[in-house]
C-alpha cells in the first residue's frame, strides 16, 4: 500500500488516484482508480471466482458490523481500525465451514466461539500491559458477573500516561450466525438482539482498590440458537476538566475476556 511522505500533503481525489487517513497511522494512504467495470465483475466469467470472494466477504463484512455494534460502548477506548483484523479473524472462522461450496459458506461463530476470546480493541497500550491481574466472569440466571481485580498502582496496575482517574467498563451482547442467502448473508432470526453494560465509578489512579465486580443484567433466560454471547471489558483514564472528570479518548484499553 503506497504511502505519501513528503511536504505534499491531500486528501481527496487528484486525477486517477485517492488519498485518505486510517486511525492508528499519521501517513496519508494512495489508492490507484480503476479496475474492472461492476458489469464485468457481476457477469464475466473471468471473473466467477471474485464474484465468489466478494459473497464471503459480503458475510464477514456484515458479521463484523454486528461484533462491532455489541463492542460498540468501548468504542472511545480503541486506538485503530478494527474492522480489518475482525474480518481477518471471521475469515478463519468462516473456512471451517466445509459442508458448502466456496462463496456460500456460513459465518458460525457459535461453533467455534472461544476463537473470539482475547480479541484486543487497541496496539499501543493492551489491556494486560495495563492490568496484570486477569478478569474472571461467571453467567448466573440473567447476568454476566466480571470480577474486576483488586489493583496496586506500580504493582499490577500500570497507568499508560499522566492521568489521574479511571473507570471500568463491561459489556455484553449476543452475537449472531450468518448464513448465506441468495440477496445476502442473514441471521437465522433478525428479531435476536441484546446489549448491555456495567460502569464502575471513576477512581484515582494513585490508591490501592479492592477487589469488586461489575453486573450486567438482562440476558435472554436462554441464550437463542445459533447465537453467541461476547463478554468484553474496557478500562478508560480521565482528567478533571472544567471541575469535573473527563474520558480521554483513544487511551486505555479493552479486549474480549469471555465467548460463550
Amino acid at each position: 500500500m503506497p504511502k505519501l511522505i513528503g511536504s505534499l500533503q491531500f486528501i481527496g481525489s487528484l486525477d486517477n488516484m485517492s488519498a485518505y487517513k486510517m486511525r492508528g497511522s499519521d501517513k496519508i494512504i494512495l489508492r490507484k482508480k480503476g479496475g474492472p467495470s461492476k458489469k464485468q465483475i457481476k457477469q464475466d466469467p473471468h471473473f466467477d471466482l471474485t464474484r465468489r470472494n466478494n459473497k464471503e466477504f459480503g458475510g464477514r463484512s456484515k458479521l463484523a458490523a454486528q461484533i462491532k455494534n455489541a463492542l460498540f460502548p468501548l468504542r472511545s477506548l480503541t486506538d485503530y481500525n478494527i474492522t480489518g483484523p475482525l474480518n481477518a479473524l471471521l475469515k478463519h472462522i468462516q473456512k471451517l465451514d466445509t459442508e458448502n461450496e466456496y462463496g456460500k459458506r456460513n459465518v458460525l461463530i457459535s461453533k467455534n466461539p472461544r476463537l473470539l476470546e482475547g480479541f484486543t480493541l487497541n496496539r499501543k497500550n493492551l489491556l494486560e500491559s495495563i492490568i496484570s491481574t486477569p478478569f474472571l466472569w461467571s453467567l448466573q440466571k440473567d447476568q454476566v458477573i466480571i470480577d474486576v481485580p483488586g489493583l496496586l498502582p506500580g504493582i499490577n496496575f500500570i497507568v499508560p500516561g499522566d492521568y489521574s482517574w479511571y473507570q471500568f467498563t463491561a459489556v455484553a451482547g449476543l452475537v449472531p450466525d450468518l448464513y448465506y442467502h441468495e440477496h445476502g448473508y442473514r441471521p437465522k432470526d433478525d428479531r435476536v438482539h441484546f446489549r448491555d453494560l456495567a460502569y464502575s465509578d471513576w477512581l484515582p489512579v494513585n490508591t490501592p482498590s479492592p477487589a469488586g465486580k461489575l453486573i450486567v443484567t438482562g440476558l435472554p433466560e436462554q441464550k437463542p440458537e445459533n447465537c453467541s454471547l461476547m463478554i468484553a471489558v474496557g478500562i478508560a483514564f480521565g482528567t478533571i476538566q472544567r471541575g469535573e472528570i473527563e474520558q480521554v479518548k483513544y487511551v486505555g484499553a479493552g479486549k474480549v475476556i469471555g465467548m460463550v
